[in-house]
C-alpha cells in the first residue's frame, strides 16, 4: 500500500521512556449516494476533551486480515456492510500516550445492508454519531473546524488521506 503522507508527530502529550510499538489499523471511507460516513466523536477520555470527525475504522486484532478488520469495524460502528472495497494508502500518527505509531490502512468502500450498530462501552460514552459528507465538504471542515490536542491530530491525518481520494478520484483510479 502506498504511503500517503508522512508521519504525524505527536507533538501535543508528554512522551515516556517506554518505545513506541507499531499497530496496524484500517479506516474507511463509506460512500452511500455520493456522500461519506465520518462519526463525530464528542466526550472526555484519557485525551481530554474531544470534539473531531473521524473515519470509521480501528484496529486489526490477532488472526484477522485488513479486509477482515474492515468490515468488522464499519459493521460495529456504522451498521453497514460494505463491497466495492478498493485500497488507498495509508498513514502513520503517532500517540504518546499510548507509546503507539498506528499505521492507518485507509479504503474506499460502499454501504451494502444496514443491520445494528454494535459500539464498544467507550465509543458508546463518546458518543461516535454518524455524519455523511461531500468530499468537498468535508475538506472545508477539516480546514475550518478548531480541535484540540488528538482531534486536532486526527483532522491532520484525515484531512490528507481525503486530499489524496480526491485525487483518485480526479484520476479515475477508483471505480465506483
Amino acid at each position: 500500500m502506498k504511503e500517503i503522507y508522512p508521519l504525524i508527530r505527536d507533538v501535543y502529550y508528554k512522551r515516556s521512556d517506554t518505545p513506541f510499538y507499531k499497530r496496524q489499523a484500517c479506516r474507511a471511507f463509506l460512500f452511500k449516494d455520493n456522500k461519506f460516513c465520518l462519526l463525530h466523536i464528542v466526550g472526555e477520555d484519557k485525551f481530554g476533551k474531544r470534539d473531531h470527525y473521524e473515519t470509521p475504522g480501528g484496529g486489526v486484532e490477532n488472526g484477522e486480515d485488513n479486509i477482515t478488520t474492515l468490515k468488522r469495524e464499519i459493521l460495529e460502528e456504522t451498521g453497514y456492510t460494505i463491497k466495492n472495497i478498493q485500497e488507498i494508502g495509508y498513514i502513520s500518527i503517532e500517540y504518546a500516550l499510548l507509546n503507539r505509531i498506528d499505521v492507518e490502512n485507509y479504503y474506499y468502500c460502499e454501504c451494502d445492508t444496514l443491520n445494528e450498530r454494535h459500539l464498544l462501552d467507550y465509543e458508546k460514552e463518546l458518543k461516535f454519531d454518524q455524519t455523511w459528507f461531500s468530499v468537498d465538504e468535508a475538506l472545508e471542515m477539516y480546514k475550518t473546524k478548531k480541535c484540540v490536542k488528538c482531534g486536532q491530530m486526527i483532522h491532520e491525518r484525515e484531512y490528507n488521506a481525503l486530499l489524496y481520494l480526491k485525487k483518485l478520484f480526479e484520476s479515475d483510479s477508483i471505480k465506483k
